[in-house]
């Protein structure tokens, strides 16, 4: 038997408020998805300013961050001609290989995933880190464990 954390709905809406706060400093214009360890949503947030398509690309993002366990803005190996080329293909399409998705590690494990869309790849990024850090400090604080974003999720 495996024994795993994940990500609950609290901490969930922790992450999304954390996100939505950054996001307003930048415009406003996102939609935020946190999804649990296998990359399905737990909560999904679209701001005001939001646009409708990017609800799946968030989810996506989300998904293919939690599933792979890595930034998919690390995908390089995706580009025509290497190895991987076409899996954005599989899952129905769902795997997303640029910027604005990560895993969500917890002492080593992964427990989930954020997706961010609707800014440029910079604003993205600087939503989910954002987020990201404000969950580590809330994990320190209650001493829920230690959130990093591993190299080897940082690599393609």
């Amino acid at each position: 038997m495996i024994n795993k954390n994940v990500l609950s709905l609290g901490d969930a809406e922790l992450l999304l408020d954390a996100a939505q706060r950054k996001s307003e400093e930048l415009g406003g214009m996102h939609v935020i998805c946190i999804a649990d360890d296998a990359g399905y949503p737990i909560a999904l947030r679209r701001l005001d300013k939001g646009k409708v398509t990017s609800v799946q690309i968030a989810e996506n993002k989300a998904f293919t961050a939690a599933a792979h366990r890595r930034v998919t803005h690390t995908f390089t190996n995706t580009f025509p001609g290497e190895e991987a080329w076409g899996i954005f293909t599989q899952h129905g399409g769902r795997i997303t290989v640029f910027v604005g998705g990560y895993p969500i590690y917890v002492d080593g494990k992964v427990v989930g995933g954020i997706g961010v869309s609707g800014g440029n790849g910079e604003q993205d990024i600087a939503v989910c880190e954002a987020a990201i850090a404000v969950f580590a400090e809330h994990m320190k604080k209650t001493g829920g464990g230690t959130v990093t974003i591993p190299d080897a999720a940082r690599k393609a």
